[in-house]
């Protein structure tokens, strides 16, 4: 941990760096990618350390400060908060991983960060030592940014069948970055493909979520559900986009039952709801239990309704945006938040059809995604 560095300094340093963030917004759509700069400036002010295992400069941060973080920047730059989120969130979790890789990742570059795709397309094949590793992955936000990758593959055997669904992690020398991205919004996350043709990875770079030994001595708050923080990675940047719209509105002397102020009340209940949701899971890891499957699917089903209603909201006020809106602000916001609910974290009909299933006493055996 840097001396004098705390999450609340950090929220601070990263609130200073809105003005300038949002004022390069319509240039990033333009360039199609954020300035490396903008990413340096992050560090320094802490934002990548908010989720790092403590043992490598972490904050331990409560999760409410990188959720707040990741939400302002987005209503600063959707693509900006977008991209930094998810570079962010990769960097959670890995106190459960050998401390090789950790040594690996960031003793002689503290500064690494991780692009990730959990899609299971890679195939690895035991061999001495190891796995052999190919496969292709897909909409990896912030590659470019990215020394290292965080990647899902199906364990193969000798006759092609699956033996084990595991995460790897790959060092920029491993892969191949091929510039695809091209979506209609989020213009700057440079969500490219990533190739590995072919590489040795060493048995310490290998993790098994089958097989996963709950005895391992890691960061408390790395034991949160995934569901929970990776899917909220995605929902943050809704919801800034959605209160950037929303401010364009001069709520304040909107009529109670207008529609924007509907919508300004579906936000707050869905930041009230986050927060009390992600709070009572930390208050659960920190008294060292595991949270129950009804506590982690309410979460999810906030979750995703959080994405509805910010959804809703940008589509309330561009329907309808005043005769002194900012066209091209509301334009951008409009792309930006269409390709930002494609993503797996936003698939309301899927979750609310597990969560309908649960509170009818039916079994549920995939509280993920």
């Amino acid at each position: 941990m840097r001396a004098g560095l705390s999450p609340q300094i950090v929220l601070h340093s990263v609130r200073a760096l809105l003005p300038a963030i949002s004022a390069s917004a319509a240039d990033v759509d333009r360039r199609g990618h954020v300035d490396p700069d903008v990413v340096e400036r992050l560090h320094d002010a802490g934002y990548f350390s908010l989720l790092k295992p403590p043992a490598f400069g972490g904050l331990d941060a409560d999760p409410d400060v990188y959720l707040t973080a990741t939400r302002e920047l987005s209503s600063a730059c959707m693509s900006t908060g977008w991209l930094a989120g998810w570079l962010g969130v990769n960097n959670w979790g890995l106190s459960v991983r050998d401390d090789r890789v950790l040594q690996e990742i960031w003793g002689s570059e503290p500064r690494a960060l991780l692009c990730s795709s959990y899609a299971p397309t890679g195939r690895l094949r035991r061999v001495e030592g190891g796995f052999w590793l190919s496969g292709r992955w897909t909409r990896c936000t912030g590659a470019d940014h990215a020394s290292w990758l965080s990647a899902a593959g199906l364990r193969v055997g000798p006759d092609g069948a699956a033996q084990d669904f595991m995460a790897v992690l790959v060092p920029r020398s491993d892969f191949v970055v091929e510039s695809t991205w091209n979506g209609l919004g989020l213009k700057g996350i440079g969500a490219h493909d990533v190739v590995v043709a072919g590489a040795f990875v060493p048995e310490h770079r290998v993790f098994s979520w089958l097989h996963f030994d709950q005895s391992v001595a890691a960061a408390p708050l790395d034991m949160l559900p995934q569901p929970t923080v990776f899917t909220l990675a995605g929902t943050m940047p809704l919801l800034g986009a959605a209160q950037r719209a929303l401010q364009t509105q001069q709520p304040g002397t909107a009529p109670p039952l207008s529609p924007v102020a509907t919508a300004l009340g579906d936000i707050e209940v869905s930041l009230l709801q986050i927060r009390r949701n992600v709070g009572e899971l930390v208050g659960r890891i920190r008294s060292g239990e595991t949270p129950d499957a009804e506590m982690v699917l309410r979460a999810r089903r906030d979750q995703v309704m959080a994405c509805e209603r910010a959804m809703r909201a940008v589509r309330t006020v561009v329907h309808d945006p005043g005769r002194t809106a900012d066209d091209p602000l509301l334009e951008r916001l409009w792309r930006d938040v269409q390709t930002a609910a494609r993503h797996v974290s936003s698939n309301v009909e899927q979750v609310l059809s597990v969560a309908g299933r649960f509170a009818l006493g039916l079994e549920v055996d995939d509280l993920i995604w």
